[in-house]
């Protein structure tokens, strides 16, 4: 029996570099073969398997490179570029113009409101008989105002100063109880505008009382006193000592009765201006209600859109999260030069890699381009060449092969 034709021993390889790919071509073949491509024959792939699978493992051309080097430059300037401050008072809120504006208006009228309170309050005596419940139901509106003057310089100095609003959740509560307080307060002032705007009329001075006589209007807009006629032979009393007195029961004295009459004049004089001026309190007052009840319904409706955006937010969160095990578990490949995932971005964002470090991703992912080729020659002749090798795996046993003449094909 005659021994088995030995096969040829196969051409020793010269050593690649760690950046070059294994069994790149040399001059000489490259130069000899004119193939384009994958065009080889299959006979041309067998004698010459090294030159095939290195046919295709040529570098990105540099054109590629430029390109995505001058985008991830224009990226990160774009990226970079610092906001304004107008910017960054949009981002925290969208609306921001309009709630300052209102603020702003609640501001204003408030300094006005507490201005005709003030001046209201500190010309009157106090007394009950001078305009009725006037001076008593006055003061409450001085605390609404107060309190919503320091809300809304609190709501925009902070909002200026961290470029964040305030928490939707307090501006709810606030803003509730100062509707509502507005409330109450509004109908106070409105109640003693009504009784100033009352006195007087029909020959009422309020709540005086005298059992010897009353003021009537005289045709040129004075208040003359009108003597009882069962007491026309009786002085009357002016002191407030006896029950006489026209303003006895609060114990309001005037040295003479020509004192009084002039300040019974001076009140009806007095009273258009006091009127005009607690006028404009109660329009500050049903300002501050009608403004203050539209900023608690939007702080409603921003309070809804900041739970369900935390919530999208704490989703968005888990997905970043598990994406990003995936990508270190292997699991996941990002695209190259998009290695890195940017907190808060959402699930699958990525962002663009400095010019250094892709050009080190795509170094180190080169090899595993070279790989390709070869597999994909694996796929059309089911079988490999001698001296190639798969992307992942250790050497193995012999392989089968159809042509005997060629000897054993590892794998």
């Amino acid at each position: 029996m005659s021994a088995p034709p030995q096969s040829a021993p196969a051409p020793q390889q010269a050593p690649h570099t760690m950046g070059a790919p294994p069994h790149a071509p040399t001059a000489e073949a490259s130069t000899s073969s004119p193939r384009v491509g994958f065009a080889n024959t299959p006979t041309q792939d067998a004698i010459n398997p090294v030159h095939a699978a290195g046919a295709q493992s040529t570098a990105p051309p540099a054109t590629a490179n430029s390109t995505a080097t001058a985008n991830t430059h224009n990226h990160t300037t774009e990226y970079e570029e610092p906001l304004s401050f107008n910017d960054k008072l949009n981002a925290g809120d969208r609306y921001w113009k309009f709630k300052v504006a209102l603020k702003t208006i609640l501001i204003i009228t408030g300094l006005i409101g507490i201005g005709c309170i003030g001046w209201t309050i500190s010309h009157g005596t106090g007394l009950g008989y001078e305009f009725g419940f006037d001076f008593w139901s006055l003061w409450p509106t001085l605390i609404t105002f107060s309190v919503s003057i320091l809300w809304c310089l609190v709501c925009i100095l902070v909002f200026i100063l961290r470029k964040r609003p305030v928490h939707p959740g307090v501006r709810v509560s606030l803003d509730l109880l100062l509707w509502l307080g507005f409330i109450v307060t509004a109908l106070f002032a409105t109640a003693a505008l009504t009784e100033l705007l009352s006195w007087g009329d029909n020959g009422d001075l309020g709540y005086g009382y005298s059992s010897r006589g009353e003021y009537e209007l005289a045709d040129n807009g004075t208040w003359v006193w009108e003597q009882d006629n069962s007491y026309v032979s009786s002085p009357r009393s002016c002191n407030g000592s006896s029950s006489d007195s026209y303003y006895y029961e609060y114990g309001y004295q005037f040295s003479n009765c020509s004192e009084q009459d002039a300040f019974i004049n001076k009140l009806w004089q007095e009273k258009p201006q006091r009127a005009n001026i607690e006028l404009t309190a109660v329009v500050c007052q049903f300002i501050g209600l009608l403004l203050h009840f539209a900023l608690f319904v939007w702080a409603c409706v921003d309070t809804h859109h900041y739970n369900r955006s935390k919530v999208s937010s704490d989703a968005e969160k888990l997905a970043a999260n598990i994406v990003q095990t995936m990508i270190n578990n292997g699991t996941v490949v990002p695209p190259p030069g998009q290695a890195y995932m940017r907190p808060g971005m959402g699930q699958g964002a990525y962002y663009q890699l400095p010019p250094q470090q892709q050009q080190q991703q795509q170094q180190q992912a080169y090899p595993m381009t070279n790989m390709y080729p070869q597999q994909r020659m694996l796929g059309q002749n089911g079988q490999m060449a001698q001296g190639q090798y798969r992307a992942a795996g250790a050497p193995g046993a012999a392989g089968p092969s159809n042509e005997k003449s060629q000897g054993p094909r590892y794998a």
